[in-house]
């Protein structure tokens, strides 16, 4: 951001500032270190959520698929099949590719005289074989030539090719687990039977997943989808670490013992955001207390009884 002060600078210097006014206006920050976001143009990756320009394949798009296939599930409570269905009609074209030097690779291979991208058909057999062998640091201690046939040429003719250097998108990872949890053993079966998180992810996981499931399947991960509210302190604002105010549950059962959480669990409900405090966890144990006292006298009643 400094540099915006020297390059003002010198357009002053050579004459070529026409104008200079400062303004406030929205600007998109980091969620989680707050500071203000810089774009880049670059190449990514993208998957075609929308039906493809010039496709000669007239199937439905994702993004109508899975329109439809939100209507066969079971959202609990049912706002959430209005949530979800906003946010699935009004998305674009998904960019995958994150440029991070950690994370799950892309697994792409580039042409180095000719540009041309390998991902498909047997060179995707390759890498899986690879990794399926040597675990994903194969992919990063390896050359393409380690792995791929000796006979096996580019379209130009060359034998040179390069490693993808960008990684996924976390989501597209993350919203590939029932794939990689469901399918692979063989006490679980696919779709899953419920999908339980907050009522964030109705932009997140549940629709990574969704997304991932149509294009791969045609049909949607889960058969349910129980959304909960977040944990928020006594001022309603959403717990997290970087804010410090979060109540840590191991120090409330030493405080007061597991059964006032559990009681104070109980007491919530979960569709909608649930405060927490230490005024609040005295409340439970109050009402606690009271309703043990009542158990206890009644029992004690009971003393002579056959």
């Amino acid at each position: 951001w400094e540099a915006n002060k020297t390059i003002t600078k010198k357009m002053e210097e050579l004459g070529t500032l026409l104008k200079l006014i400062f303004i406030q206006h929205s600007y998109p920050h980091c969620w989680r270190c707050h500071s203000p976001v810089i774009f880049r143009a670059t190449k990514q990756w993208f998957i075609a959520v929308d039906d493809v320009v010039g496709a000669k394949d007239l199937s439905p798009s994702i993004r109508n698929s899975a329109l439809s296939a939100i209507d066969s599930v079971n959202w609990i409570p049912d706002w959430g099949q209005k949530r979800i269905t906003a946010m699935v009609s009004g998305r674009p074209d998904w960019c995958i590719s994150r440029q991070r030097s950690w994370g799950v690779p892309i697994p792409a291979l580039h042409c180095i005289d000719c540009g041309e991208v390998y991902f498909k058909g047997d060179v995707n057999k390759w890498i899986v074989a690879l990794i399926a062998k040597e675990g994903t640091n194969a992919w990063f201690a390896k050359q393409p030539a380690d792995y791929l046939p000796v006979d096996f040429k580019c379209k130009c003719g060359a034998r040179n090719f390069k490693h993808d250097a960008n990684i996924m998108d976390v989501w597209l990872e993350s919203g590939a687990s029932h794939h990689a949890v469901l399918t692979t053993r063989p006490q679980l079966h696919w779709p899953a039977d419920m999908y339980l998180e907050g009522s964030d992810q109705h932009r997140g996981w549940f629709q990574s997943s969704l997304l991932t499931a149509i294009g791969a399947k045609g049909e949607a991960p889960f058969r349910s989808v129980l959304t909960h509210g977040f944990i928020c302190d006594d001022k309603g604002e959403k717990m997290s670490k970087s804010k410090g105010n979060v109540v840590d549950p191991l120090v409330v059962i030493k405080q007061t013992g597991a059964d006032i959480l559990r009681w104070w669990v109980a007491r919530t409900n979960f569709r909608d955001d649930v405060g927490v405090s230490p005024a609040l966890i005295q409340q439970a144990v109050d009402s606690f207390q009271k309703v043990r006292n009542t158990l206890r006298f009644l029992h004690s009643n009971l003393f002579d009884f056959s």
